[in-house]
C-alpha cells in the first residue's frame, strides 16, 4: 500500500519564505532607490528652471534697454527697459548671496523679485567702443556699449558666463 503525501514539508516551508523573503528586500531597494532618484531629480529641476527663470530676464531686460540707458556701479546694474509699451527701470544686484531684480520704475512701489539662490560671487562688466571690459559705467561720460557680460559663481552650477551683445 503506497501512501501519499498531502502537506508540505518542513524544508519546503523553509526554502519557500527564505525565497519571498530575498525578492520582498530587493523590491524594497529597488522602490527605495526609485522614491530616492524621484526626489533628487524634482530638486534638480527646481534648480535649473530658477536658472532658467534668472537667464531669461537677464536676456529680456537687457536686449530691451531704451537707448543704452545703464549704469554700473558698486550697487549693481541699472538698466531702462522697454517692455509692453512701457518704460521700466530695473536694477539687478546681490544682497545676502542672492541675484535680486528690482523693479524701482516708481520708488513708492519697488517691486523686488528673487532670482538665484547660493550666489558665492558676482561680477558684471560692460565692453565700450574701444572693446575694453568696464567695471563702472555710465552711457553719458562713455558712449554706447557693444556687450554686457554677467559671471556668476554658484555651488551648484559652477562658474557662469552670460554674455548679451547689444544694439548700437
Amino acid at each position: 500500500m503506497s501512501i501519499q503525501r498531502k502537506a508540505f514539508t518542513l524544508i519546503e516551508l523553509m526554502v519557500t519564505i527564505a525565497i519571498f523573503a530575498l525578492i520582498a528586500s530587493m523590491s524594497y531597494y529597488s522602490l527605495s532607490a526609485s522614491f530616492n532618484n524621484g526626489v533628487a531629480q524634482e530638486s534638480h529641476s527646481e534648480e535649473l528652471f530658477q536658472l532658467q527663470k534668472t537667464l531669461n530676464f537677464l536676456e529680456r531686460d537687457i536686449t530691451q534697454t531704451s537707448n543704452q540707458q545703464i549704469v554700473l556701479d558698486q550697487s549693481g546694474l541699472t538698466i531702462v527697459t522697454l517692455q509692453n509699451d512701457q518704460l521700466l527701470a530695473i536694477k539687478y544686484s546681490v544682497n545676502s548671496n542672492q541675484l535680486f531684480r528690482k523693479d524701482i520704475t516708481n520708488p513708492s512701489e519697488q517691486r523686488v523679485l528673487g532670482l538665484l539662490d547660493q550666489i558665492s560671487s558676482a561680477n558684471i562688466k560692460i565692453l565700450d567702443q574701444q572693446s575694453r571690459w568696464q567695471s563702472e559705467w555710465n552711457r553719458g561720460s562713455v558712449g554706447p556699449a557693444k556687450a554686457i557680460e554677467i559671471q556668476l559663481s554658484h555651488p551648484y552650477w559652477g562658474n557662469l558666463i552670460k554674455l548679451v551683445m547689444l544694439d548700437e
